[in-house]
């Protein structure tokens, strides 16, 4: 459904709110018999005082201006409206109910005012008729507000450039259509293997393939969990979607299934050593792996990729830095799954690096696209770890504001010295200076 088309609905829908109106109601509202006194408050906080001159279906004038119902807080709708309204009108306690409960925080209050219409004399079907249209005014109000709360949010990163252009922000028509597609490219790569399409959902993921029920469950716990951590880090909204409807995730227990669908869906030959990879095709995510024997390792590079698939969805599709976009997400699998071997297979051949007079810009300026990443030994994973582990302890916030820069079109070098504080010569030297003599980050008390 386009925007246009959900706008042309939520007008119909006012509208056939107002036509809805009982003529009792109608014959009601207007000019007060004498200006009532009221104090309200307005659910972006602000408030206001003064007499009511008029009112009706739509809100209320007077000195203070014009103010709509759907602009209050609930509870001050409803202590305003009974000041206004004849109590003993079954028509005005309806259209109260349907006020309410066209509100997120007046679901609960329509129903006592539904229970007064009754009591007054409203019939069955003007209850459930009422019930109707404000349940469809709650879902298109809900809807409203997530697509702006998603506008704001990439508004407030995206910059110049076509590749930090935003994504689109889908109306709730789009996401289940996106989903639906979702499901279905999931379905049609496990066809591929033979293996039965029987999802596991969460709020962000569609995880399939053939490991037990039971243990996809859990892993879309986990990876609820570390989509809410990736958040905090990076600062972003907790009732937010990044995905392009949800990220599908195909989990396989043995290697050669894995590469199977590598090569039969995405075109892929999965070499030697790799377990896992994020597929980005356009707007939509995919991440594809095996467990094999070793369970730590899965969760890790389950993680791993999954972390790219929440970078890549972020507001635009601008990447990091090979360094800090493989670093972030090897951080992100270490703190999410600190019994792996993430830390262990890294840090080692990092503080090797420093102490051994290594110098970090030269890493920092491996690019995968020019073919020098991830350089000898893919010492650039390691490196990238630990610049992103000092980085996150030293100046969480700037991190944070770094990342967001460069998803906005920054240079990311220019924005490492502007947003971050330092620029790649100066966090080289300052990474060189503390691993040379520590093993680990700076950790504040009770950090992990």
């Amino acid at each position: 459904m386009s925007r246009s088309r959900t706008r042309i609905l939520a007008r119909a829908a006012i509208l056939a709110l107002a036509i809805a109106v009982p003529a009792a109601f109608a014959a009601a509202q207007g000019t007060p018999a004498r200006p009532v006194e009221v104090r309200g408050r307005l659910a972006t906080g602000a408030s206001f005082t003064g007499k009511v001159e008029r009112w009706d279906l739509q809100g209320i004038s007077g000195a203070f201006g014009t103010r709509a119902w759907a602009d209050f807080v609930a509870a001050d709708l409803r202590r305003i409206f009974t000041q206004l309204m004849d109590r003993k009108s079954a028509a005005q306690w309806l259209a109260l109910a349907e006020l309410l409960g066209g509100m997120p925080d007046g679901v609960k209050p329509a129903e006592d005012a539904y229970r007064q219409a009754k009591a007054a004399g409203a019939g069955g079907d003007e209850i459930d008729a009422a019930r109707a249209r404000a349940k469809d005014a709650l879902a298109a109000r809900n809807e409203r507000d997530r697509m702006e709360r998603e506008r704001r949010l990439q508004a407030d990163v995206a910059g110049e450039g076509a590749d930090a252009r935003p994504w689109p922000v889908l109306t709730d028509a789009e996401q289940v259509a996106a989903c639906d597609t979702v499901r279905e490219g999931a379905r049609k790569a496990l066809d591929v293997a033979g293996i039965p399409f029987v999802p596991v959902e969460t709020r962000f993921f569609v995880l399939c393939g053939d490991l037990p029920a039971a243990e996809m469950q859990r892993w879309g716990r986990e990876l609820d969990a570390m989509y809410a951590r990736v958040g905090e880090v990076l600062g972003l909204p907790r009732d937010v979607n990044l995905f392009w409807g949800k990220c599908a995730i195909l989990a396989f227990q043995k290697e050669d299934t894995f590469k199977l669908v590598e090569a039969a869906v995405f075109n892929h030959k999965a070499l030697p050593g790799l377990r896992g990879v994020c597929h980005m095709q356009g707007p939509r995510t995919t991440v594809s792996l095996f467990r094999g024997n070793d369970e730590l390792q899965f969760a890790a590079t389950l993680v791993h990729e999954t972390t790219h698939a929440i970078m890549h969805r972020w507001a635009t599709p601008q990447r990091l830095p090979d360094w800090a976009n493989e670093g972030f997400a090897e951080w992100v699998a270490r703190a999410c799954v600190p019994r792996s071997g993430v830390d262990a297979s890294r840090r080692p051949q990092g503080l090797a690096f420093f102490r051994g007079g290594g110098d970090a810009t030269k890493v920092m300026a491996l690019d995968g696209a020019a073919g020098t990443w991830p350089g000898d030994n893919a010492i650039g994973y390691s490196v990238g770890y630990l610049l992103v582990d000092l980085m996150i302890a030293e100046k969480p916030a700037g991190f944070a504001a770094w990342v967001k820069a460069v998803k906005g079109g920054k240079p990311w070098r220019d924005s490492l010295a502007a947003d971050f504080g330092a620029d790649p010569a100066r966090l080289a030297a300052g990474a060189a200076a503390w691993y040379r003599t520590n093993d680990g980050a700076p950790r504040k008390a009770g950090r992990k």
